[in-house]
């Protein structure tokens, strides 16, 4: 059974939420470009407290990964770009947001892992239970959270969500 609380449903901004969930991140100041492929005036029926959480964590693991990627250890202004983008499936009923980084790819050994407690991509600075907690809030909103695609030229994660009218 779950440990996180259920989540308490608002109507909020996705902007918003992602606003604070880059400050949250960490990511001034790291070189890192974040581009948002977001409708204007974007809302959703979510808990936000949660959904910040499950992006957090998204955007701080895609920081990380391209961080520590050893081929963009020298460039100097754009190390990297996480890209974010959001729509309705077209009969409204579900919300996918995408969020994508430039960097080096998941290791197949760890993809398949990805979303159990502890499993980590090797960084000593995370706990390895960002995408277990991000993908158990997702779950707890009734919807889900999967890794799409992984590989030499970035990994991008797909979050799906009810989308209430």
């Amino acid at each position: 059974k779950s440990e996180e609380p259920a989540p308490v449903l608002t109507c909020v901004a996705l902007s918003a939420i992602l606003t604070i969930a880059m400050e949250d991140a960490g990511l001034e100041g790291t070189g890192i470009k974040l581009v948002r492929d977001i409708p204007a005036r974007f809302v959703l029926t979510v808990d936000a407290d949660q959904l910040q959480r499950i992006l957090v964590n998204l955007i701080r693991n895609a920081a990380q990964a391209i961080q520590t990627d050893p081929a963009r250890k020298h460039e100097r202004a754009v190390r990297g770009v996480i890209r974010i983008s959001a729509h309705a499936e077209a009969d409204d009923s579900t919300v996918v947001l995408r969020i994508s980084d430039t960097g080096p790819g998941i290791p197949s050994r760890l993809a398949e892992r990805l979303f159990e407690p502890f499993v980590s991509g090797g960084s000593s600075q995370g706990t390895g239970l960002g995408l277990t907690i991000a993908r158990e809030l997702a779950a707890n909103h009734g919807g889900s959270l999967s890794l799409v695609e992984t590989g030499p030229t970035g990994t991008t994660f797909e979050l799906r969500l009810p989308h209430a009218a």
